[in-house]
């Protein structure tokens, strides 16, 4: 049991991670040619590519004609800072969407940073995003992934235990309550197929997501709930 869950956990880390990529900046040339080859919709493991979703359908759709597209490198750059950057667009920030004054910055953007400190992830001076953009909690719920799939492997069940807890009040007080709404900015604001698939993904991974850490967390046990909570 403890093989197939590493195993997975390995898998989450991967899609939080490409995920988190695609929101802090704009496709490398890696995915450019992985978006102009096709292989993009091979490479990503989820439960939610069948062909009848939001997300592999769009994709689907974007890449069949992107290898005719010699500039979409520098379109989906221009598409990246309109919708993530400029203040005219998304403003992909927990703090927008949960503070009542939007103030980023202020109480909401720096209790997830405190979270991110409890759970031991720094975060680099070169680091130029906010602790509360999408991107980066994405990228902290791949590190909690990270550690899962450690945990299992060191059969280490009191800090499986915790960590597994982390992703739970991470997702129940934060990624969850607003991502949902952000994405959906994306998708009525992006005028490329390509990142209305990847806000479509991003739904329908944490879908998921929320319903399988909900059950991983009452399979291992509640320890370590306090821990988390206290900290958030």
């Amino acid at each position: 049991m403890s093989e197939m869950e590493s195993i997975t956990a390995g898998e989450r880390e991967n899609t939080y991670r490409f995920l988190a990529s695609l929101y802090l900046k704009p496709p490398s040339d890696f995915v450019i040619a992985m978006i102009k080859d096709g292989s993009i919709l091979s490479a990503i493991t989820c439960e939610e590519k069948g062909a009848d979703s939001s997300f592999y359908s769009g994709l689907a759709e974007f890449v069949k004609n992107a290898a005719e597209r010699p500039g979409l490198k520098d379109e989906l750059e221009t598409e990246h800072s309109a919708l993530f950057v400029l203040p005219s667009g998304v403003l992909p920030h927990e703090a927008v969407y949960l503070d009542r004054d939007q103030r980023l910055g202020g109480r909401v953007t720096m209790n997830v940073r405190q979270f991110y400190e409890t759970a031991g992830m720094e975060i680099t001076d070169s680091c130029i995003e906010m602790p509360d953009h999408i991107g980066m909690e994405l990228e902290f719920m791949g590190f909690l992934c990270k550690l899962e799939k450690e945990f299992w492997d060191k059969a280490a069940i009191s800090s499986l235990q915790k960590c597994i807890a982390f992703q739970k009040v991470f997702l129940n007080e934060h990624l969850s309550k607003w991502a949902y709404q952000c994405c959906g900015k994306v998708i009525e604001s992006s005028t490329s197929g390509f990142y209305k698939a990847i806000a479509h993904l991003t739904m329908e991974f944490m879908k998921s997501e929320e319903e399988y850490v909900s059950e991983l967390y009452t399979k291992t046990g509640k320890e370590g709930e306090e821990v988390c909570e206290t900290s958030a």
